[in-house]
């Protein structure tokens, strides 16, 4: 009993070893460059494929109205039960067709089967008519409307996938050098906590010689502190960061990623806004979605206008008829027929006609004042986007003064230091003064090329394709500190 006991405790731990050796197992962590990350996404974005679901939906839907204008075959089968019955079998087939101008052509076939006390009788009859719409649904607008609206859905679908795809790209440049921005302030902060750890070490040097009082050593005992803290909550972070660039690219938070790292560097953009902003009004797919929306309702204005107009249609139907002792000698054909008639209705009742065709005068109106907001909209983005290049670039200017002068105050602060005309917290303050400049020049120098993504993506000129391209994607070449 116990050596069953001490194998099925030896099962149980070795399964427990199996199982946590398979949890701490590490997958391998896999480089991105920037152009590859942005195509992971594009593959693999939860957002990006439920927007391609709808695209196949529509056309399905596309698929459906098409069919209207397919040959349709309908083959039929009748067959008699009981002595009374009049026909013994029925064998049917018919054929229609909807033509682009609402004409409806169908063609037919029928044999009637009847054995009697009288003999076998077989009734065949071959047909083919016409009709035509003269007023309501005439034309090629009225019978394709359903079809035309289903393109221009697969249209709007595709376009909005192209709109999803593009945002997604600026989102993953936008992660991809938040990632970099948390990496260089990582650095900063390590440095940082570098030199306050000397100046501790000074400080209490010099206090055992008597060049520094003990307010200086805890006065950089703080300043180590808080840049410790401060390099924790810049660790956290980027993990944080790490986190968002991998959401945006569909893979799951166990998954290990590392982004290559190109250093970004800043370069002037010269901004002409007035032919930004013709090019945002040319070239966004929202505009011209709005526009072909207006197209759209003015298409169903027109069909609802005809749609007030009575049903009036021009048939013509030539029949054969043949009748014999079997199936093949009904097929003599010996009586046949031509007839050409108009057919006529109208409902009295016109209210739902009457609120269709207001309803679609309204919509016109209102397409055009969408498509207002719309352009009103597009130049505001490119307004604010060009703005913000120019707020960055200069902003970037000015930290680069900025670290200049505090690397300037730093040194100057610690000479005065070192030859006691002045105490630590003049190095503290400098030091304090750098970190932000060297913090703030790594912010505005990403922001810079998220910037630039998001000013072509307003103006309507970002092609995906080419702006990711393997290897395309450089940060511009400058030297900076």
């Amino acid at each position: 009993m116990r050596e069953v006991l001490a194998v099925g405790l030896s099962l149980v731990l070795g399964t427990s070893v199996l199982s946590a050796g398979a949890q701490n197992a590490i997958a391998p962590e896999r480089v991105l460059s920037l152009e590859e990350a942005v195509q992971l996404a594009l593959v693999n974005n939860l957002q990006l494929l439920s927007t391609l679901d709808v695209v196949q939906g529509a056309q399905i839907s596309k698929q459906v109205s098409e069919s209207r204008f397919n040959l349709k075959l309908t083959p039929s089968y009748a067959r008699g039960l009981g002595d009374q019955s009049t026909i013994d079998q029925r064998f049917g087939l018919e054929a229609s067709r909807l033509l682009s101008f609402g004409t409806t052509v169908t063609g037919s076939y029928r044999s009637d089967a009847t054995n009697s006390s009288l003999g076998n009788f077989n009734n065949s009859s071959i047909s083919l008519g016409v009709t035509q719409p003269l007023l309501r649904g005439f034309g090629q607008r009225a019978t394709t409307f359903d079809l035309e609206n289903s393109r221009r859905g697969v249209q709007g679908a595709e376009r909005n996938l192209d709109l999803t795809r593009q945002r997604l790209a600026v989102d993953v440049v936008a992660s991809y050098f938040n990632i970099v921005r948390q990496r260089g302030l990582v650095e900063v902060a390590e440095k940082s906590v570098e030199r306050t750890k000397e100046l501790l070490r000074a400080s209490e040097a010099r206090l055992e010689v008597g060049l520094a009082s003990k307010l200086d050593v805890f006065r950089a005992e703080l300043q180590l502190s808080q840049a410790e803290d401060s390099m924790i909550l810049r660790s956290e972070a980027l993990e944080l960061a790490h986190d968002a660039f991998k959401f945006n690219l569909g893979l799951g938070p166990h998954e290990r990623v590392s982004i290559e790292v190109v250093e970004p560097e800043y370069r002037p953009l010269a901004i002409d806004l007035n032919e930004m902003t013709e090019l945002a009004l040319q070239n966004r797919i929202e505009v011209r979605e709005e526009r072909d929306r207006i197209t759209d309702s003015q298409r169903g204005l027109a069909v609802s206008k005809q749609s007030l107009l009575p049903q009036l249609d021009l048939n013509m139907r030539y029949e054969k008829r043949g009748i014999g002792d079997s199936l093949i000698s009904s097929f003599g054909f010996q009586d046949s027929a031509f007839n050409v008639f108009l057919s006529t209705s109208y409902a009295v009742d016109r209210t739902s006609e009457n609120a269709s065709f207001a309803l679609s005068q309204i919509d016109v109106d209102a397409r055009r004042r969408s498509l207002r907001l719309v352009e009103y909209n597009v130049v505001n983005e490119v307004r604010a986007a060009a703005r913000s290049v120019e707020r960055v670039g200069k902003s970037i200017l000015l930290q680069e003064r900025n670290i200049d002068f505090a690397e300037k105050q730093l040194r100057l602060a610690t000479l005065r230091y070192q030859r006691g005309l002045a105490s630590n917290f003049d190095i503290i303050d400098a030091e304090n003064n750098l970190i932000q400049a060297r913090s703030n020049y790594v912010s505005l120098v990403t922001d810079h090329h998220v910037a630039q993504i998001q000013l072509k993506r307003v103006t309507g000129s970002l092609d995906i394709e080419t702006e990711f391209a393997p290897g395309n994607f450089l940060p511009s070449a400058r030297h900076h500190p």
